[in-house]
């Protein structure tokens, strides 16, 4: 048998002393969760990505996709959302130009955004309600989840601005965004396969 009269001469070790080993373990810990879940914070430097717009009460009205074409930002409307007691529109009849009668979904809203750091100057905003269509800019906020896009006439200063909300890169598939509407609309259409021949059944032969 093991002698284990040893053990109880060694002296306790002071409780303060786990502590620092604690902190380092628990931080460890923490660091591997977060590498796990994608827990760090992420961090956007430019518009591009999905935003949600929303409405005075905060409901939201729609969800909106830009991109960057060579420092010019566009953005396309890809989701709506039906509001009760308002009329839905499937296609923008009021629209001007090429953008007439093109599918909502894919319509792009936003045009022309210049990006000069945080600000987006020179571009303009749709309203497919009625076609009109407005001066705009942009801000993006020091943390890249809020975009401030103001739509007006004449001077800035006579404009309105709404908040937008940035939602997740994969809010949506990359292959179920929905293309823009006016190019789809535009694309040519696959030629219908003509019908096949039916065949005939082989002559019977008679003795």
């Amino acid at each position: 048998m093991r002698d284990l009269s040893g053990i109880a001469s060694v002296p306790p070790r002071p409780a303060g002393a786990f502590q620092p080993r604690l902190r380092l373990v628990l931080g460890l810990a923490a660091m591997l969760a977060a590498v796990s879940t994608g827990g760090f914070a992420q961090t956007w430097t430019t518009a591009a990505g999905f935003w949600q717009s929303s409405d005075d009460d905060g409901k939201p009205t729609g969800w909106f996709y830009f991109v960057d074409k060579n420092g010019v930002f566009e953005g396309r409307l890809v989701k709506t959302f039906r509001v009760p007691g308002k009329p839905t529109f499937d296609t923008c009849g009021n629209c001007p130009g090429a953008q007439k009668d093109a599918p909502m979904l894919g319509l792009t809203i936003v045009k022309g955004m210049k990006r000069q750091g945080a600000e987006y100057r020179d571009g303009t905003i749709l309203d497919p309600r009625d076609g009109t269509v407005y001066h705009a800019q942009m801000e993006l906020s020091p943390d890249g989840k809020s975009l401030f896009v103001r739509g007006y006439v004449g001077m800035p200063i006579l404009g309105q601005t709404k908040t937008w909300t940035r939602l997740p890169d994969n809010v949506i598939a990359a292959a179920d965004i929905p293309p823009d509407s006016v190019a789809a609309k535009a694309a040519p259409k696959p030629k219908p396969s003509p019908n096949p021949k039916p065949a005939t059944a082989p002559a019977s032969a008679h003795p």
